[in-house]
């Protein structure tokens, strides 16, 4: 018996359920669905959702000729390190260093709207990358005022900023206007996030809608079969608690990483993650790891066992909800796990 092409056949047999099993679209607008800018993240966000990005975001070498809107200031990359400074046009915002964070700057919208003008400032943070505070201040305050004596003063003379987050916004002018909207593209720590369009309102950005990547759901696994669930929560028990970690929070970024694989495998599976050891690697140091103790071991043969039960619901979960080909379903399915099970696993390579 052909177990390869009764395997396939039985996929091809989910294929013909009903279209009321099949997945909805993603991403879609949670609301403002008549507005201009709304419409145009969404578009943006279609871009990014079939991007290979491990995040879903689009570059803005990417942003379409005839988008409607002109990028006018954003980040370069979705990387935090490094203090990767936003690109911006000079038409539309003026870049004033930090004298206490030198090189970095505020970037001072030029020509005010509406009797108000956006300010964004870099805040480095180290290791960590930068934040960026965006402020709406009034036309009459120049940047030396901002500026004030240091960051300490700006900020007890200034209050909260509208913004304060680590990803610098995208900001956009409409084509033959001279308003600014801006859009947010989620913050780390989470899993394909929702995106914020602010649109302004007498000169004060106002959240015209959402653009939503997913279903809400706590866990990105809860969005995939049972049988790939157990697995990663057998996974998850090799990790360890990660309690009284360094500030470096090694399990802790493992875990957000995951996290973010297991959302791709579930909506976005042509993408492809870079886990940093190969397939022999894991599988001799956790064989090792087996070896230890009998918890170990029983948790090992565990993971063994259920390995290929979840490859089989990942591969019925493509043909159901991406409507994928039987074959393509499996041999997709069986990409995308390998590459999740080494998302869990960061061993020296030192040894090798």
């Amino acid at each position: 018996m052909n177990l390869d092409k009764l395997y396939c056949g039985a996929l091809a047999a989910l294929a013909l359920v009903s279209t009321s099993a099949l997945a909805q679209e993603w991403p879609r607008l949670t609301n403002g669905k008549d507005l201009a800018e709304c419409k145009a993240a969404l578009q943006l966000a279609v871009l990014g959702h079939k991007s290979a990005s491990v995040l879903p975001w689009t570059h803005p070498d990417a942003i379409p000729d005839d988008f409607g809107s002109d990028l006018v200031l954003g980040p370069k990359s979705t990387s935090l390190t490094g203090g990767d400074v936003p690109e911006f046009d000079p038409d539309v915002f003026t870049q004033v260093p930090l004298p206490e964070y030198k090189p970095r700057s505020i970037y001072w919208q030029t020509a005010p709207v509406n009797g108000k003008r956006l300010v964004v400032e870099e805040v480095p943070l180290g290791w960590r990358g930068d934040m960026h505070k965006v402020r709406v201040v009034d036309q009459a305050m120049s940047a030396r005022d901002y500026l004030g004596t240091d960051a300490d003063e700006r900020n007890a003379r200034l209050g909260a900023p509208f913004s304060d987050g680590w990803r610098a916004p995208f900001i956009f002018r409409k084509t033959g206007d001279s308003a600014l909207w801006m859009l947010y593209i989620a913050e780390p720590g989470g899993f394909s996030g929702n995106w914020k369009v602010y649109v302004p309102a007498a000169g004060v950005p106002k959240l015209a809608c959402e653009v939503q990547f997913r279903p809400q759901v706590q866990h990105a696994v809860q969005l995939l079969p049972q049988p790939v669930r157990k697995l990663a929560a057998l996974l998850d028990r090799t990790l360890g608690s990660g309690k009284e970690e360094s500030f470096w929070q090694p399990t802790a970024r493992v875990r957000a990483s995951v996290q973010q694989a297991w959302a791709n495998a579930a909506l976005r599976p042509w993408v492809a993650d870079n886990p940093y050891n190969t397939r022999d690697e894991v599988e001799e140091n956790l064989l090792a790891w087996s070896q230890q103790d009998k918890t170990n071991k029983k948790l090992y043969a565990a993971i063994q066992a259920h390995y290929a039960p979840a490859e089989r619901a990942l591969a019925q979960h493509y043909v159901r909800q991406l409507r994928m080909p039987a074959e393509e379903a499996a041999e997709q399915a069986k990409t995308v796990l390998d590459t999740a099970y080494r998302m869990y696993f960061v061993i020296n390579k030192e040894q090798y």
